[in-house]
């Protein structure tokens, strides 16, 4: 059966639920990281720990919820809007507990990963159901040239308020924008996505028995990106936080820097639209891959600003293709490997694997902290740049 290439209206509010995500996630994830440095004088075991334990609870939790997703599939929506909610009140709590946020770390890190799971187990499998093999790239592509443009204007504005207001005003915006994430999310038809009468019940045990048969290359491959794409999303991500904030000191730095890196990445997301196919994905990632390890080069020299910012620039540029690609398969091999009876124990046994590669990358971060060794610290962002060379490897392998 032909395709529609059309983006529907429930695909289209995904879009903007997903844009409010990404203002939020500037406050709840880089703006956080660079608040606990402040509290915590620049202390990276906390921040390590922090995320050690969020991630755990949401492997633990997208394992639990896969069963009463996969057998309420009517619900997913409003799972992803309580999501939403407790990921506003997370926010209004760090507000709260201000300073003592340093000592309280550990229950704010359970709340949080409470939250995640909630949205993350219904987000994936929404965006699944609401985009095909179709519309996918250009799904991807829209939604993150729109989040490009929203980092365009969002993170000075949040710098700057946090810089000269507090961070108690910034909060009260990025919980009005909640609200209005839930009202978008509830738009979201469940009637669009109901699971067939015929689809297998949830069975981890059973799916990973008949996954593992040879006939499943491409689910493996697939996995092994899961794996790669951790270590290479939310680790570098946060080392990228850690370093900008340590070297320029304020929030204001890190919001402008992350506004003109943003305008980079979206001629490279138009190249990724235009150009990115079976045949021309060698090629796009080996540049991508050799500009991340030009930027690390730069920084295993010298941390100093100006090597930050080609770092900054080449991680920014690679980054949002890095991830368009590995969500864009992620979707497409649901129907390329024919597993739509198991699409929810799919969906979650990649994010045990990837909130796994994330557990161990802020192990080893947590490690590099309790050592404080400059060289160390340099040696451990060598080794997760190196994973961008992997993940490269593994998406033409997927390809072929």
């Amino acid at each position: 059966m032909k395709q529609n290439k059309k983006i529907n209206k429930s695909a289209k509010c995904l879009i903007a639920s997903d844009l409010i995500y990404t203002i939020t996630a500037l406050f709840a994830e880089a703006f956080l990281v660079a608040y606990f440095l402040k509290i915590t004088d620049e202390n990276i075991t906390q921040i390590s720990l922090y995320m050690i334990i969020q991630y755990i609870l949401v492997g633990i939790g997208n394992v639990i919820m896969g069963n009463f997703v996969k057998n309420n599939p009517h619900v997913r929506t409003k799972i992803l809007s309580v999501g939403i909610m407790i990921r506003a009140l997370f926010i209004l709590w760090i507000v709260i507990l201000g300073e003592k946020l340093a000592t309280d770390f550990i229950i704010v890190a359970i709340f949080n990963g409470i939250s995640e799971s909630l949205y993350w187990s219904t987000h994936e499998l929404i965006f699944i159901d609401v985009t095909n093999n179709s519309n996918r790239k250009d799904y991807l592509s829209i939604k993150k040239i729109l989040s490009t443009i929203v980092k365009i204007i969002a993170p000075i504005i949040l710098g700057t308020s946090i810089e000269l207001y507090s961070f108690t005003k910034i909060a009260v915006y990025v919980l009005v924008l909640s609200l209005i994430q839930v009202i978008i999310s509830l738009q979201i038809k469940d009637k669009e996505f109901i699971v067939k009468n015929n689809e297998e019940k949830y069975n981890l045990k059973k799916y990973i028995g008949e996954v593992r048969k040879d006939k499943y290359p491409k689910i493996h491959k697939y996995y092994r990106l899961s794996l790669c794409f951790g270590m290479v999303d939310s680790v570098m991500n946060t080392l990228v936080t850690i370093i900008t904030i340590m070297t320029f000191k304020t929030s204001l730095n890190l919001g402008i820097l992350t506004t003109i890196f943003s305008i980079f990445s979206m001629v490279s997301l138009y190249l990724y639209k235009k150009l990115y196919n079976k045949s021309s994905c060698k090629i796009m990632l080996s540049i991508y891959s050799l500009l991340i390890l030009i930027g690390v080069s730069g920084l295993l020299i010298n941390i100093g600003k100006s090597t930050l910012i080609i770092y900054n620039f080449a991680y920014t540029i690679s980054i949002c293709i890095i991830d368009a690609i590995y969500n864009m398969k992620k979707g497409d091999l649901v129907t390329e490997c024919g597993i739509e009876k198991w699409k929810v124990e799919y969906v979650t046994i990649g994010a045990v694997f990837n909130n796994l590669s994330k557990v161990a990358g802020f192990t080893i971060m947590l490690l590099v902290g309790i050592v404080n060794n400059m060289l160390v610290f340099k040696i451990f962002l060598l080794l997760v740049a190196l994973c961008v060379p992997l993940y490269s490897k593994l998406v033409v392998d997927l390809e072929k």
